[in-house]
């Protein structure tokens, strides 16, 4: 795999220079730099650094790269703030969010998505020790819950409790590791990959059958009638029928959304 350059995005810059779009299109802008710029959070195990620190690898990342191999360039992945996500797309500073996002009513505002290639759900990890203290979903409500801020987490909690809001979901485990959060709301798929393993043993998922929300999707944002979603589409579906999304769904633990990939 290819080293890849991980640019730290300036989100001030982005609050500027909203909707510096291309106008002969995303498609010709990207085959004239040779360059797809992909907007990403680090996690796992959608976008996440390999063991030598500097390529990022992941579901989505490897996803990435081959929709990049299929256009005949390189991708290129920047680092963004969730929050800025939007303004960093419609800026022009990237040309995908691509980072296990959920598409949301409210997101559909301002960006359009891809084919909703994943499923996922929102879910509560504990420490294991305290796991007996959440038996449904208004224990919550004298909690203090961690969720990255702009999440799918931030949404569903906020109708339940405040939450600490961090700037990452890796964040929001790490405050229950720590011990400075009772629990926190992340996406399962996160969750199944890192809690009980390594750093994260001594945390739990609550069981959905006592604490649960409803199903997600995932699917990439792009910007509004970009003229790369028809590619990008193409592009998913073929990686379906010809069996490698699965076998990348089945070596990462993510699960495809496979009535819209059909």
């Amino acid at each position: 795999m290819k080293r890849l350059l991980v640019v730290l995005s300036l989100a001030f810059i982005s609050l500027m220079m909203v909707g510096c779009t291309n106008k002969d299109g995303d498609l010709k802008k990207i085959e004239d730099a040779k360059v797809i710029n992909v907007g990403i959070t680090i996690y796992d195990p959608m976008d996440y650094f390999d063991e030598d620190g500097e390529t990022i690898i992941g579901f989505d990342a490897d996803l990435a790269n081959e929709f990049a191999e299929s256009l005949g360039v390189r991708c290129r992945f920047t680092l963004i703030s969730w929050n800025e996500k939007v303004l960093e797309l419609n800026g022009g500073y990237i040309d995908l969010i691509w980072n296990g996002m959920t598409a949301t009513d409210e997101l559909s505002k301002n960006i359009d998505f891809s084919t909703a290639y994943a499923t996922n759900y929102q879910c509560v990890v504990t420490r294991k020790a305290n796991i007996s203290n959440f038996t449904k979903t208004d224990d919550l409500k004298n909690k203090q819950v961690a969720v990255e801020s702009g999440s799918a987490g931030d949404i569903v909690i906020s109708d339940i409790v405040t939450p600490n809001k961090v700037t990452a979901q890796l964040d929001a485990l790490n405050e229950v590791k720590a011990g400075t959060s009772d629990c926190a709301v992340i996406d399962y798929t996160m969750a199944y990959s890192l809690v009980g393993k390594g750093d994260y043993q001594d945390l739990e998922i609550v069981d959905a059958s006592k604490i649960s929300f409803e199903q997600e999707v995932f699917a990439v944002g792009l910007r509004k009638n970009s003229d790369l979603t028809k590619k990008l589409n193409e592009f998913f579906k073929k990686k379906y029928n010809d069996g490698s999304l699965k076998t990348l769904a089945i070596k990462y633990g993510v699960a495809l959304n496979e009535e819209a990939l059909k």
